[in-house]
């Protein structure tokens, strides 16, 4: 027989019950903030056209290496989606009687065969909200307000950290780098808060620009807010102006909606992909359990335009929150508390203890019956072993009486009770 080493793949895990059930805590805290804000559920298929992914990017683009390609039987080009953003581009595509604005939310698994390291696997969980049909900064503020009461519910103290791109791009151009060039150089800009300075410089002379245009790059990319306002007041520069524009519409939201003490201005900023056309932000632990960021998003108005062309346009804006990391940070509270309320042991009593269970379980609790006729104290260890709070014997005068014995396994109290009064019991924590 063909012996095989047993393991999960690198960037993949299994989650037992106790780290599954915060998982799906975490799931179900986003889902119902995403519906309180009127955004609706769709879902898209894992399995996509190679040349759909690849849309938008150059062939070298990193997001393109990370993507696990493969063929069909038809020997057709296809690929894992990396994120739930193009396949929403594609539904809004085929769905042309869509209303405007739509607001929807996916959450769904997607891969990328990149780095592993803490809160970032190779098949993991997107929670993505996007919202199709508005140009203005009120749903980008709606949307990061939304991200603050996600997180004060999951009680992670948050930054968010963002930025422009239009500004980002204008700049470049300020100091005199080709426009051909300015994805590349945002690329570079956006490690400016992981690398040192002198690993900049040397990753600026990688894309053909000295060390004199680097390290102005690197000065125009230190300046705040309001030496940006100062300095380039004046600008003919339509890039810096737009950018600076949509900064201080923003900024204006930002205080009147108070999230001024978490948010931060970060001209560096660019969240890698190339897609975003305007404000971008991502948010960190600000204990900094975590070093990778928790989510981030931003506005998108070309890539659904482009890529229905159809004379029509569409901006977006949408913001992913990422499941892996929040869940790392999260899990370190994880306590021993049982996922089962009650164990009921039956005393040659099973079809009784079924109909005890039902009705328990029926009324919100959650009940396992022992069913391997173990010996009452090899019972009462499991319970013990695996923290179940409460232990129902019945045996056949329990079952005459229509009252049974409830064990409170952390207290040693145990009690004569009818059914009414064992679901009152455990209700109430008693």
């Amino acid at each position: 027989m063909k012996e095989i080493k047993i393991q999960n793949l690198k960037g993949t895990t299994d989650y037992l019950p106790e780290e599954q059930v915060l998982r799906d805590k975490i799931i179900s805290i986003l889902k119902n903030n995403f519906e309180v804000y009127g955004y609706m559920p769709i879902k898209t298929p894992i399995l996509n056209q190679y040349d759909l992914l690849s849309y938008k990017y150059d062939e070298d683009a990193e997001i393109l290496n990370e993507t696990y390609k493969l063929t069909d039987q038809g020997n057709r080009k296809l690929g894992l989606r990396y994120d739930l953003t193009i396949p929403f581009c594609k539904v809004i595509a085929l769905n042309k009687d869509l209303r405007m604005p739509f607001k929807r939310y996916e959450i769904g698994k997607v891969f990328r065969n990149g780095p592993v390291k803490l809160g970032r696997m190779r098949e993991f969980y997107q929670c993505d909200v996007d919202v199709v049909g508005i140009d203005n900064r009120m749903i980008e503020i709606e949307q990061l307000i939304m991200v603050k009461k996600v997180f004060d519910e999951l009680g992670i103290d948050i930054v968010i950290k963002w930025n422009n791109r239009k500004l980002m791009s204008g700049l470049i151009t300020y100091s005199g780098i080709k426009e051909e060039l300015i994805d590349k150089v945002i690329s570079v800009i956006d490690h400016k808060e992981k690398i040192s300075k002198s690993e900049m410089i040397k990753e600026f002379n990688k894309i053909g620009i000295d060390d004199n245009k680097a390290l102005k790059i690197l000065d125009i990319f230190n300046l705040s807010l309001d030496e940006y306002n100062a300095s380039f007041k004046d600008t003919d520069n339509e890039l810096i102006k737009e950018g600076l524009k949509e900064i201080n519409e923003i900024n204006d939201l930002i205080n009147k909606c108070n999230l001024a003490d978490n948010t931060l201005f970060t001209p560096s900023l660019a969240r890698g992909l190339s897609i975003y056309t305007g404000i971008v932000f991502e948010f960190f632990d600000k204990k900094k359990r975590i070093s990778s960021s928790l989510g981030g998003g931003g506005r998108y108005n070309k890539i659904i335009t482009d890529f229905i062309d159809d004379g029509n346009i569409y901006p977006a804006c949408g913001l992913s929150f990422g499941l892996e990391p929040i869940y790392a940070i999260l899990k370190e509270e994880l306590s021993d508390n049982s996922l089962i309320d009650c164990l009921i042991i039956p005393m040659d009593t099973e079809v009784e203890s079924l109909v005890v269970a039902t009705t328990l379980r029926n009324n919100g609790i959650k009940v396992l019956v022992e069913m391997n006729k173990r010996k009452i104290k090899k019972s009462f260890e499991f319970a013990d072993k695996t923290n179940i709070k409460y232990v129902i014997v019945i045996g056949e005068n329990e079952v005459k009486e229509s009252k049974y014995t409830l064990k409170n396994m952390q207290s040693g109290n145990q009690e004569l009770l009818n059914t009414d009064e064992i679901i009152s019991k455990i209700k109430n924590n008693g």
